[in-house]
């Protein structure tokens, strides 16, 4: 049987697992992208890698499990929703997702009716 500090070693050594991902590009993007990746003497592969590494780099909130929301949040959240209503007597403020719906079928029957 493997121990623990076994298993660990074997691990580290198995390259992480990775998914294709396939784009079409202009010859000349290629071009210019095969001479940089020449300038740093990297493979196209890596370059491009270190690439989308530097413009989408792990972000800690991007990772970051979603935490629940507390009684005293909801509430405050509840304080400052009564505070706007009052301080604008009259207005009915609408869902913004009930109004997107709305546009989006609104433009529907429009091009529908073209």
């Amino acid at each position: 049987m493997a121990t623990d500090t076994e298993r660990a070693r074997e691990t580290a050594q198995q390259p992480a697992k990775r998914t294709r991902l396939v784009i079409d590009i202009s010859p000349e993007l290629r071009r210019r992208i095969k001479l940089a990746a020449a300038r740093q003497d990297q493979s196209v592969r890596q370059y491009v890698m270190d690439v989308l590494e530097r413009a989408a780099p792990a972000d800690a909130l991007l990772t970051r499990q979603l935490c629940p929301v507390s009684a005293e949040w909801a509430e405050q959240l509840y304080q400052l929703q009564q505070q706007i209503a009052q301080a604008h007597p009259g207005v009915v403020f609408q869902d913004s997702v009930e109004l997107i719906r709305e546009m989006r079928e609104e433009r529907t029957r429009h091009l529908e009716s073209l």
